[in-house]
């Protein structure tokens, strides 16, 4: 479904949800938070029940058939962005930004203008100023192509829309001026500064002024051009190539690190802006001030007699001589202020561009522009143009790859560039594998004169013994980021500061720092050459043990099949802890995943276990990140076999059979936690062998095994009794649900609320929750629905003050359960929606089939049959997959009900005679239910009952 937000908003819905829709829209495929969508649509006032409005408008969109879903922080569309025409127009914008043919720039352009039918009814101010940048784009382009008559009309409307844009009337002048209209050019000036005096109180810019006195004077050739070539591959820095023409002449100092493209960046710009500074278009490689003086009074034509001595004589006399005039300077490679000062015009007309690698402050009225390396798709592009032939195009994953290999330096895809292109017979696939080695990347990127590896060695030679040492610490941490809980233990501020103002490291955000891939593998080199192996390796220790001072103050009771067995190893939890826990761990959990593989990497097992498992008590159970959780653990236990240390094998195999568990992966589950109760048992390890058996025994109980489940589960308790109360209150969760399902309802009782006092004793609110729940679904199933629902309510209400959302969707299925069984349908829906959401957010593959079997029940309940038969007939290949027969059966047992009421006899049978099959053969309850089936859904008595 195609949406039009760039005008009145479409599909034509209600004013409000259409502001709804229009923000979810420029969002497209984000979630926006409820309280941000409250404040966008309401304002600072919102009606009291703004929430509740917030819902009735969004089911009002669902209804139109627009995919908009809920999210566990708020609501996104779910569409692609080439379905909404804002996202459509801000694509072709971009991409004639990297088109070199202007026709087609012109052309891709004006389509995209074309997607504006009026004002957006959100965030018009905004979207108003890129469709103004667009629209001065394509005239730009159109200009260049010498459409100048053809643009006037269309111009004139777009001035009559932005009254204040100076550019778009000094665009309309040169297309009148081009066209032969010079009287009309000039009266649109006139026109132009009565508007900006009237409305803003400020003249025309010097910009605007300037062109009025060219139309006025006729055009001027350049006198005298000094820039180097430029480069005619030249690739993105699209915002900050705007800024530099935009500008209305002045300082700028174009920062960042080497080979980061500044001085491109700045003679591209000088050039484009030729016309503008008819004067002289400038540059110098700073040496010396004095020099630099020399050679820019020579460019201006200065006889040498003339030329003083002294250094501060010649800076008078190169502000006199351009004094009045027109001219655009580059100084490249500034290393210092000092070396600035003498060389800046004192003419306000004349534009100078600095390039440096250092962020150096105390020259005023200088504008900044920080240059990072290019966006994934600009490297590729940049590639493409060096090549010049059809390589990158035949081999795109590949290209992807060196360009990420390369770090998007642009130098260094430069150097990979010209490599390829001297050697016409290398597939790119082959660099690829060149590159590939961080050991060896630095000595692949060379080329003749350019190499990445020598600029980084000038900047790091400068830097103090301090500076260097850390830099080379950052080098061998081998982190892609290090915040401040981490530097604070390695590195004093200072020196972090002297490494950010030399272009080495990156400040993000609040006290956090990022080195360069390519950086950080000449750092890694300067480490292995200079510190020893004792000296490395103590700056890794030093940084696990700082993540465990954070992270060991976080963790959480679970009532995992693992209870927590490592000691701290003397760790202290650090006294500041994240006040969002869960936005903490989302930002930081690439961090320390890749910390934990880096001790293991130096074979410090102890301790790359100890911070494996902490963060599966911290973040990896509580929020089901699987891929972190089995990196970490993996990664220690290969360190762990080095070592020979059985018991924390054991562990860790412990914990990565209840990473499978949570995946689903039951077979390959239960042989984890069966290797580690072998090694518990061998090395005489009661409270490791109780883990493990508990941990086999909810596999048992998943796979319909209930034999072996009641078996590990009873020997997992007997084992726990009177030292781990929380393995002993799970053993008894387990044994009480399996009870239940096989019709003991007095034995599950007993059980689950015995294990219900465990867990309250030991204070694990998550564990007493689900024991509540287990007692509420006995009386569920024994028809007490009353009962059922207190136990459950209570269970669900707990669990919300817990923040585990994923427990929380099971107790808002059971509770929707019993209220389906009362027929209050509304309410139930809600809370079915709720927990599908949930669990698909976190990836729980058998809760999201769990949810979509009662999303089944429910409309089987309201009477939609036929979308009851489709729900539940896509889930039959799920329960196989995941080996749940159980849940085959019931899933074949409420098919069979659907089949009855679309009259459908034959089909029910078949779905009841497999289903009871399945029940006689697991023992559960439901096969002394078999009988009721066909008269509970208004069948005679057949085979099934018999």
């Amino acid at each position: 479904m195609e949406v039009r937000i760039l005008g009145p908003v479409e599909p034509t819905v209600p004013p409000k949800p259409a502001q709804i829709l229009a923000v979810l829209a420029v969002e497209c495929g984000k979630v926006v938070p409820v309280e941000r969508l409250i404040d966008l649509i309401w304002g600072e006032e919102p009606p009291p029940q703004a929430r509740k409005s917030l819902q009735v408008h969004i089911s009002s969109l669902r209804r139109a058939g627009l995919p908009v879903e809920h999210r566990a922080a708020g609501y996104v569309l779910n569409a692609e962005p080439d379905e909404v025409d804002l996202h459509a127009f801000r694509k072709l914008v971009a991409s004639a930004g990297e088109e070199a043919d202007l026709k087609v720039r012109a052309e891709v352009l004006g389509d995209a203008l074309e997607l504006w039918r009026g004002t957006p009814v959100v965030f018009a101010q905004t979207l108003d100023v890129q469709r103004l940048a667009a629209a001065e784009a394509w005239v730009d382009a159109e200009l260049a192509l010498g459409r100048h008559a053809e643009l006037i009309d269309r111009l004139g409307a777009f001035v009559a829309e932005y009254p204040l844009a100076e550019r778009l009337r000094g665009q309309l002048m040169t297309a009148l001026a081009r066209a032969g209209r010079r009287a009309d050019a000039m009266r649109v000036f006139r026109e132009t500064r009565k508007v900006l005096v009237d409305e803003l109180g400020v003249e025309p810019g010097e910009q605007l002024q300037q062109l009025y006195r060219d139309v006025l004077e006729g055009s001027r050739d350049s006198r005298r051009n000094y820039l180097p070539r430029d480069a005619g591959d030249f690739t993105g820095r699209d915002r900050e190539l705007s800024r530099l023409l935009d500008s209305d002449g002045g300082v700028w100092w174009i920062e960042g690190p080497a080979g980061v493209g500044k001085s491109a960046l700045a003679v591209h710009a000088a050039h484009r802006l030729a016309d503008r500074y008819p004067d002289g278009q400038l540059f110098v490689d700073l040496h010396s001030p004095s020099g630099a003086l020399d050679a820019l009074l020579r460019a201006m034509d200065v006889p040498s007699e003339r030329i003083p001595e002294s250094a501060e004589e010649r800076a008078a006399l190169w502000r006199a001589t351009v004094g009045g005039r027109r001219v655009v300077m580059v100084l490249d490679g500034v290393t210092s202020v000092s070396q600035v000062r003498p060389l800046l015009p004192g003419s306000p007309g004349c534009l100078t561009l600095i390039t440096s690698r250092s962020r150096l402050c105390g020259l005023e009225g200088v504008r900044r522009i920080p240059l990072d390396v290019l966006s994934s798709d600009e490297a590729v592009t940049l590639l493409q143009r060096i090549l010049g032939d059809d390589r990158v195009a035949a081999e795109p994953d590949q290209a992807d790859e060196v360009a990420r290999l390369c770090g998007y330096l642009p130098l260094a895809v430069r150097i990979t560039g010209a490599r390829l292109a001297g050697r016409a017979h290398w597939p790119v696939s082959k660099l690829v594998r060149r590159l590939a080695d961080e050991r060896s990347r630095l000595d692949e990127l060379v080329a003749d004169d350019l190499a990445v590896r020598a600029g980084l060695e000038l900047t790091y030679r400068a830097l103090d013994e301090n500076a260097r040492r850390a830099y080379r610490i950052f080098g061998f941490l081998g982190l892609p980021e290090v915040p401040s809980f981490l530097w604070a233990h390695l590195l004093d501020e200072d020196v972090l500061d002297q490494l950010v103002d030399a272009r080495l490291l990156d400040v993000i955000g609040s006290a956090r720092y990022r080195m360069h891939e390519l950086v950080r593998l000449h750092a890694r080199e300067r480490a292995e050459a200079e510190d020893g192996k004792q000296e490395r390796e103590d700056v890794v220790r030093r940084a696990v043990v700082a993540a465990l001072s954070t992270v060991d103050g976080l963790t959480e009771q679970l009532f995992l099949a693992v209870p927590r067995m490592q000691d701290s190893l003397g760790v202290v939890s650090s006294a500041a802890r994240p006040t969002d826990k869960d936005a903490w761990f989302a930002r930081e959990e690439s961090l320390l995943t890749r910390l934990v593989e880096r001790a293991a990497e130096l074979g410090l097992a102890e301790m790359a276990c100890q911070l494996a498992e902490v963060l599966v008590f911290a973040w990896f159970g509580l929020r089901n990140r699987y891929e972190a959780w089995e990196r970490t653990h993996t990664a220690a236990l290969e360190a762990v076999w080095r070592t020979g240390d059985l018991r924390l094998e054991a562990v860790l195999r412990c914990s990565l059979g209840q990473m499978h568990y949570k995946r689903d992966n039951l077979v390959q589950s239960r042989s984890w936690f069966e290797t580690a109760q072998t090694l518990f048992v061998n090395l005489g390890d009661v409270r490791g062998e109780a883990v493990a058996m508990n941990g086999i025994g909810m596999v048992c109980r998943d796979l319909g095994q209930y034999p072996c489940a009641l078996e590990a589960l009873e020997r997992a308790r007997d084992l726990s009794q009177g030292t781990d109360p929380e393995g002993e209150a799970h053993a008894l969760y387990g044994l009480g649900s399996i009870r239940r399902e096989l019709g003991d309802d007095e034995g599950a009782f007993d059980t689950l609320r015995l294990a219900e006092t465990i867990y309250r004793q030991a204070r694990s609110r998550r564990g007493e929750a689900l024991a509540a729940r287990g007692i509420g679904l006995v009386h569920r199933a024994r028809g007490e629905l009353d009962l059922a629902e207190e136990h459950i309510r209570r269970a669900h209400e707990m669990v919300e003050g817990t923040g585990d959302e994923l427990l929380g969707c099971y107790t808002a299925q059971a509770w929707a359960k019993v209220l389906l069984r009362k027929g209050f349908l509304d309410p139930a829906e809600g809370l079915i929606q709720q927990a599908l959401d949930g669990c698909r957010d976190v990836g729980d593959r058998f809760g999201e089939a769990l949810m979509r079997r009662t999303l089944g029940e429910w409309r089987l309940a309201a009477g939609d049959h036929a979308g009851a038969q489709e729900v539940l007939t896509d889930l039959m290949p799920v329960w196989n997959d995941l080996s749940l027969p159980l849940w085959r059966a019931r899933t074949l047992r409420d098919l069979g009900a659907v089949h009855a009421r679309l009259g459908d006899v034959a089909s029910a049978d078949r779905s009841w005679d497999e289903a009871a099959v399945l029940f006689a053969r697991l023992g559960t309850r439901e096969q002394g239910e078999v009988r009721q089936w066909r008269s509970q859904w208004g069948l005679a008595i057949s085979r099934v009952s018999r």
